[in-house]
């Protein structure tokens, strides 16, 4: 796909990871998060003089001069950079937390996973890994049930395991390691320092997490959860009121090889002699009697001629029904009457299923004495899944969503129609012919499939740059309050530069996200500008620093003034800060200690700041009063619209009686705003979870489960036999 191409891949949106979440639970998270790791490191820092001891030992006590090397250099750099080390693990771990709120990747150490089968040494890193997060996960076992669940609650995902949670143990383990990577330490010496840091926070880390229960309980996070309960993901497959239009889905409830077995019981106790089949209307058998009634009609003995109802396009009838109270039936054995009851009642299902359109119906009630006669040959067709017979009637109720009341589905029909025809006149006794349709079928149903995805991929993408600028607008805020803060943290910089990136830096912070994301170039460019800011400014104590600030200056005015100018600064403010950072600049390569005080602001000028109240889009405002209508409730129908995944059914019910099928092409991830499609993937329409939750739990919207008709149908059948045999 080339660069200038309009065509966005959809895959990259697959629900199986939420990129985002709401403002508030974003703010929580980011909270929790900075909790986790200053407590962490704030702990490692004070212990860093009794791990130097606990290593130099080691080293003294240690027979290998490699297994020596390792601790004199895990000591060394503890001794001298021990402040450049924990940054470094710091800054790795927010990576990996902002990686998984923003992309819902694991953060659990999966690239170190997959090293481990290189070599020696990425082993000893996996097992010390290893070894350490279950060290850290069993001291921590009650915390962490409970911070598992509130951090599922707040991302939306019932299916977080614990090593997943980007809170836990392994992920602050992997953080670890990553921070190590960059200080050259050898593997040996990683294993080493991790194994100290993890006997450190053995004893720390247990009321660290406790400290992030009772911040998330204050907020109403899950604030009655017992200790020790951990809730599961709900099982939304075999939720009620779903409808099923066929798929090539695995088999659920497969009737197994003894079904004839109940069938020949069932007929032994009709009290009839079964025996062999015997010879029907003319000398002909039951199975040639069927041939003829395939082909149009069957001459009794006195003359007369026997037809069964003719189906036309848009009959649907089960001619079966006919068939057993037809002489035809007379001299068929037991055993016979009851493979053609069984196969009734297959049609019986197949034809009460509101899931598959009429059009089809009728195509499918065609097939209705093929299949009997199919059945009676091969007894496989009862206890097989996959038999060509039933992969063919599966196939063409896969179809029906792709069937819309339009040119292109009247000709798919069509088609349909003419592999159905071709099966009704060639078959006789080999069932290969029903194997060849059915290929055929899957084929013309997987083509439609890839043309509806390719479809929807180019149509859904205007929409879905609109829903996630919407959704970007939602957390940019606290986004860039974010960013600022650990810009500014512990950072010895003037009022006036701290007020400048707040309230005006992050104004343009603001647009680039909301135009970008955290991953566009302006963005990561005006943070970079930031930083670059926050270090000019500071006390300069050495030549080298000196010389660094004016290298960079230059640019760094330029991108200033070039910010300021984005975001029409007001001309007075943009001056009197630019005059205030002179004085900034020179201050910091000022030999002495007494900086030069900055001008005040005479009261003209402060009245000249004027704050502009933030005003919601119209997107946020139609989606606040959504929400409004429909308050979002966590119960089983709305766990059933968080488990959707791309490329599900969904069948609306509307007050008139008419229903549609859409098709999920993309889940937002901030407000949960869910895109459909139509059955040609050119029209759309969203709707908020909460509003399809309430649609639901009303009826009004139904999931289309993609499993084999023919398996429900058998599954109801069997059970209606062996209800019969159980009053016989």
């Amino acid at each position: 796909m080339s660069e200038n191409s309009v065509v966005v891949n959809l895959n990259q949106y697959e629900r199986s990871r939420r990129p985002q979440v709401a403002a508030e639970s974003l703010a929580m998270l980011h909270d929790s998060r900075d909790l986790l790791i200053e407590g962490a490191t704030r702990a490692l820092t004070r212990q860093t003089e009794a791990m130097e001891n606990a290593l130099l030992a080691l080293a003294e006590r240690s027979p290998l001069l490699d297994t020596r090397n390792a601790y004199y250099s895990a000591q060394n750099l503890l001794n001298k950079q021990a402040n450049e080390l924990l940054s470094a693990c710091k800054d790795a771990y927010y990576q990996a937390f902002d990686k998984f709120t923003n992309t819902g990747d694991k953060s659990s150490g999966g690239d170190l996973l997959e090293l481990s089968l290189i070599g020696d040494q990425d082993f000893e890193l996996t097992l010390a890994l290893d070894k350490a997060t279950s060290r850290l996960r069993y001291n921590c076992a009650e915390e962490m049930v409970a911070l598992d669940a509130r951090f599922g609650k707040l991302m939306g995902r019932t299916d977080l395991s614990e090593n997943d949670n980007p809170l836990a143990p392994r992920a602050l383990c992997s953080a670890l390691l990553d921070g190590f990577v960059g200080m050259q330490l050898t593997p040996t010496a990683q294993v080493v320092l991790l194994n100290q840091f993890d006997l450190v926070l053995t004893t720390e880390l247990a009321h660290i997490y406790q400290s992030i229960n009772q911040y998330l309980a204050d907020r109403l996070v899950l604030p009655d959860l017992k200790v020790g309960m951990k809730s599961r993901p709900r099982n939304t497959a075999a939720a009620s009121g779903s409808t099923t239009p066929g798929g090539s889905a695995p088999a659920q409830g497969e009737p197994g090889n003894d079904v004839f077995k109940l069938f020949e019981q069932i007929a032994g106790s009709s009290g009839l002699a079964s025996g062999g089949r015997s010879a029907g209307l003319n000398g002909l058998n039951l199975l040639d009697s069927l041939s003829q009634l395939q082909m149009g009609g069957l001459v009794l003995p006195d003359g007369g001629r026997f037809e069964l109802p003719l189906l036309e396009v848009a009959a649907i009838h089960n001619v079966l029904r006919n068939l057993q109270h037809s002489p035809v039936m007379q001299s068929a054995t037991p055993l016979d009457a009851v493979l053609v009851d069984a196969v009734a009642m297959v049609f019986d299902v197949v034809f009460e299923d509101a899931a598959i359109p009429d059009h089809l119906k009728a195509q499918i009630a065609r097939l209705q004495i093929p299949v009997l006669k199919a059945a009676m040959l091969d007894r496989n067709f009862f206890s097989q899944s996959n038999h060509p017979v039933r992969r063919m009637l599966d196939a063409i109720a896969t179809l029906s969503v792709h069937l819309p009341d339009n040119e292109a589905g009247h000709a798919r029909l069509e088609l349909i129609s003419g592999i159905v025809s071709r099966v009704v006149d060639d078959f006789e006794k080999d069932v290969a012919v029903f194997d060849s349709a059915a290929a055929e079928l899957e084929e013309l149903g997987s083509k439609l499939e890839v043309a509806l995805e390719e479809t929807a991929e180019v149509s859904l993408q205007p929409e879905i740059t609109q829903i996630k600028r919407s959704e970007r607008t939602e957390i940019a805020p606290v986004i860039v309050h974010d960013f600022i803060n650990r810009a500014l943290k512990d950072q010895p910089i003037a009022e006036a530069a701290r007020e400048f990136l707040r309230r005006d830096w992050a104004q343009l912070l603001t647009t680039d996200y909301i135009n970008e994301g955290e991953q566009g170039a302006h963005f990561n460019s005006h943070v970079e500008t930031m930083r670059e800011l926050v270090w000019s400014v500071q006390p300069k104590a050495d030549m080298d620093a000196r010389l660094m600030l004016v290298r960079i200056l230059p640019g760094l005015l330029k991108r200033l003034r070039e910010g300021v100018a984005e975001i029409e600064l007001p001309t007075k403010l943009s001056e009197r800060f630019f005059a205030n950072l002179v004085i900034l600049h020179a201050n910091a390569v000022r030999p002495n200690a007494q900086p030069v005080p900055l001008p005040e602001m005479s009261s003209e000028e402060i009245e000249e700041i004027t704050v502009i109240p933030a005003t919601e889009s119209p997107a946020n405002e139609a989606t606040a009063q959504e929400s409004a209508i429909a308050p979002e409730i966590d119960d089983e129908f709305t766990q059933r619209a968080r488990g959707l995944d791309k490329g599900e059914w969904i069948e609306f019910h509307y007050d008139d009686g008419t229903f549609r099928w859409a098709r999920l092409g993309w889940v937002g991830g901030v407000k949960n705003t869910y895109l459909f499609s139509d059955q040609d993937g050119m029209n759309s329409f969203s709707i908020s979870l909460p509003r399809l939750a309430d649609k639901l739990r009303r009826g009004e919207a139904v999931l289309v489960e993609r499993k084999s008709i023919t398996e429900s149908a058998f599954g109801k059948l069997m059970k209606m036999f062996r209800n019969k045999l159980g009053h016989a």
